[in-house]
C-alpha cells in the first residue's frame, strides 16, 4: 500500500481542523473585545455628544444615550445626564421625568432638586418650583442651600 494518498489525506484533514479552530478562536476573542460596560457605554455616547463637530454624530450620541436609559432605567447616571441633554434642548417635560427618575432610584444627587426646580420654573409651573426648593433647602448645605433659598425668594 502506498503511504503518499495515506500522508496527504492526513495532512489535509490537520489542516483542514486548524483552520477551523483558529477561526472560532478569531470569532471568540473579537467578540469578547466588543464587550464594554455600562460606564464604557455611556462614556462612548456621552463623547459622540461632545466631541463632535456634526450635529448628526451628536444624534448618534444621545439616540445612543437614550437607547441606553431605555436598556438601563436604573442606572442614575444615564437618567442625570439624559435629564442635562432635555434641558439643553428646551424639552423641559421630559427632563422633569428624568430628575424625577433620578430622585426616585435613590440617589443622593441633590443637584437633581435643584434642576427639577429650574425645569419647573422654566414650564412657568412656580407651585412645584417651590415645593422642590422648599425641600431643598431643608435638606442641603452651604452653596446648594444658598442658591435654593435666592432662587425662592426670586419666584415669590
Amino acid at each position: 500500500m502506498k503511504r503518499g494518498p495515506i500522508v496527504a489525506i492526513v495532512l489535509g484533514l490537520t489542516l483542514t481542523v486548524y483552520i477551523y479552530t483558529s477561526s472560532v478562536r478569531t470569532k471568540i476573542s473579537s467578540q469578547s473585545i466588543q464587550v464594554m460596560t455600562v460606564t464604557e457605554k455611556i462614556q462612548d455616547a456621552f463623547s459622540n455628544i461632545e466631541n463632535s463637530d456634526s450635529p448628526e454624530a451628536q444624534m448618534k450620541g444621545i439616540l445612543q444615550m437614550r437607547s441606553l436609559s431605555q436598556e438601563y432605567p436604573e442606572n442614575v447616571d444615564l437618567q442625570w445626564n439624559m435629564g442635562i441633554f432635555s434641558m439643553q434642548s428646551g424639552q423641559f417635560e421630559k427632563a422633569v421625568e428624568r430628575f424625577k427618575n433620578v430622585l426616585n432610584i435613590g440617589s443622593k444627587r441633590q443637584e437633581a432638586y435643584m434642576q427639577l426646580a429650574i425645569c419647573y420654573k422654566n414650564l412657568q409651573d412656580t407651585i412645584n418650583a417651590r415645593l422642590v426648593l422648599q425641600s431643598l433647602i431643608v435638606e442641603s448645605e452651604d452653596d446648594l442651600k444658598t442658591t435654593a433659598e435666592s432662587m425662592l425668594e426670586k419666584l415669590k
